[in-house]
């Protein structure tokens, strides 16, 4: 990792105040959660081989040294509780378009979000999030953001690989971790006055999505019933809206179903 490079480009006023690089750690987020003196706002915790990633319902999320993207960005805001949300479709939409600046000059390439916070390439997931939320009774809260970005593994285990994808294996070319992270971290600062402007973000959201009209099919967490659904679309609260076989409206949020690949 090219720390010299990523330095020069995101520590100054207006991105990151710091980074905190390890070539190895267990988790980035668990490292921010729990060294809240050190990753302090606008710090990113940044590793070339992360040993236990988790993603959503504490998932593993696999990883190969040096072949991608896995980081955290310790960012405080100021935000009500039935507004917290707007930072996972913030974040995974800036995910979305920094992937989609270096891959447009490919062709036939299909790149879309998946709710609440996936980045799935010709049908395969290549990106994920993890968003932690302290000082949930504060005005200000400190939001930590993981992030894992597939680029250059070209091997994914028995169990992942028919879901799994990364923009080696898709566009058979080498990319460039650090030239993607400055894109990511510079559209972040960039943008984020969309977290305020709610309607807008949630459309752009759901404009990038496939997900609105399509038949799916999902597995509620508390019990592990699997159901069949038409997509309505994604509310502004987060929810997915969607029509059951038996003809039934009903709203889910993302910490109560997982849809089925």
């Amino acid at each position: 990792m090219n720390l010299d490079l990523l330095n020069e480009k995101l520590i100054n006023p207006e991105l990151l105040e710091k980074i905190i690089y390890f070539k190895e750690i267990d988790s980035t987020n668990l490292y921010a959660k729990n060294n809240q003196k050190t990753a302090t706002d606008n710090s990113l915790i940044l590793t070339s081989f992360q040993t236990k990633g988790i993603g959503r319902f504490g998932k593993n999320w696999e990883s190969l040294d040096e072949s991608n993207l896995t980081f955290s960005i310790v960012k405080h805001r100021k935000i009500r509780i039935d507004e917290i949300h707007f930072m996972n479709f913030y974040s995974s939409y800036i995910l979305f378009q920094t992937v989609k600046s270096f891959i447009s000059e490919f062709q036939n390439n299909k790149l879309y979000l998946k709710w609440p916070n996936d980045i799935i390439l010709n049908g395969k997931k290549t990106a994920g999030m993890l968003l932690d939320v302290m000082n949930l009774n504060s005005e200000n809260k400190r939001f930590i953001i993981g992030t894992g970005l597939n680029i250059n593994q070209t091997e994914f285990s028995a169990d992942i690989k028919h879901k799994a994808t990364s923009l080696k294996i898709e566009f058979k070319e080498n990319f460039i971790p650090e030239e993607i992270l400055i894109k990511y971290i510079s559209l972040f600062y960039e943008n984020i006055y969309l977290i305020n402007e709610y309607e807008v973000l949630m459309k752009k959201w759901n404009d990038n999505s496939n997900l609105n009209g399509k038949k799916i099919s999902f597995k509620q967490i508390d019990d592990g019933k699997e159901i069949s659904a038409e997509v309505i679309n994604i509310e502004n609260d987060g929810g997915l809206l969607v029509n059951i076989e038996s003809g039934k409206k009903a709203k889910f949020f993302s910490g109560e179903i997982s849809i089925i690949y």
